[in-house]
């Protein structure tokens, strides 16, 4: 899968796991992108870069990190810093396949009252998402 941010800087290849999107009502993700970021699994291992001089890693928690292009700020990626998992922004995708499906919304109880989607979905909260991810509760 072909993937780009809105200037073209930032290029490169991911490996999707499947056509599940996920919706991350979190308070970092509603302030990088003004809304809900959705994005998609892929391949931690399989991100292969055309050129790396625009993108920009922000360590956004303890066990996560955002990748961004310099350039035009389009949000590309979020991974753990193990490389154990990695998504993708679903519109960054230079073509996205027909058959994607809004699966799952994570930190449910951070999303604002103002909006709600119109199909059931999965729902986790902040506390399900950190277990999940923080190297802390892994180890338990």
């Amino acid at each position: 899968m072909n993937v780009s941010c809105l200037c073209g800087k930032t290029k490169f290849q991911a490996e999707l796991k499947n056509h599940d999107v996920h919706a991350c009502h979190c308070s970092m993700c509603r302030q990088q992108s003004s809304g809900v970021l959705m994005s998609i699994d892929v391949e931690p291992s399989s991100l292969t870069f055309q050129d790396q001089s625009y993108l920009k890693l922000f360590q956004s928690s303890e066990w996560g990190e955002r990748g961004f292009c310099s350039e035009c700020g389009t949000s590309l990626f979020w991974r753990t810093q193990d490389g154990s998992y990695c998504n993708i922004n679903v519109f960054a995708m230079d073509e996205q396949p027909k058959d994607l499906k809004l699966s799952t919304e994570i930190y449910i109880d951070n999303k604002p009252d103002f909006y709600q989607f119109k199909y059931s979905t999965e729902q986790l909260t902040e506390a399900d998402v950190i277990a999940l991810f923080s190297p802390n509760e892994k180890e338990r």
